[in-house]
């Protein structure tokens, strides 16, 4: 290093060093935390309950209509569905959600058909397609 340079800096070069890595290092935490919350709440706000799919109670369900929200996961399309519920032991109902699906298996999710789904165990309004029993 030049002489001048070394005066210049007081001889703090490992300083800098150290600050300018520091600083590299805390700002790649915070884009992958940043990152890690964005996907998250985009998988809650699109993607279904897990933890009604995990512990809801199995049910079966008629599909009453289709709409599309145009919204687009992955280039697949999240679809929303006016579903009546036939919940084990209990009178049917009628209750709206929205999933996404492959569009592959749009064929499959037409008005009329019947569908696996998965009910909260404590709200029954809260109902999640089981798309992958279908």
């Amino acid at each position: 290093m030049p002489p001048e340079l070394t005066a210049l800096l007081g001889g703090s070069t490992v300083l800098i060093v150290i600050l300018v890595c520091g600083s590299i290092l805390v700002t790649t935490v915070i884009t992958i935390g940043i990152t890690w919350l964005v996907i998250r709440m985009v998988r809650k706000a699109v993607g279904p309950d897990r933890s009604i799919l995990q512990n809801g109670i199995a049910a079966k369900a008629q599909i009453l209509s289709v709409q599309q929200t145009g919204v687009m996961v992955n280039y697949q399309p999240q679809i929303a569905f006016l579903l009546e519920v036939y919940p084990p032991g209990d009178a049917p109902y009628q209750v709206q959600t929205k999933a996404v699906i492959p569009l592959v298996n749009i064929p499959q999710f037409q008005p009329g058909t019947e569908v696996p789904v998965k009910i909260h165990p404590t709200d029954p309004t809260k109902v999640v397609l089981d798309v992958y029993q279908a």
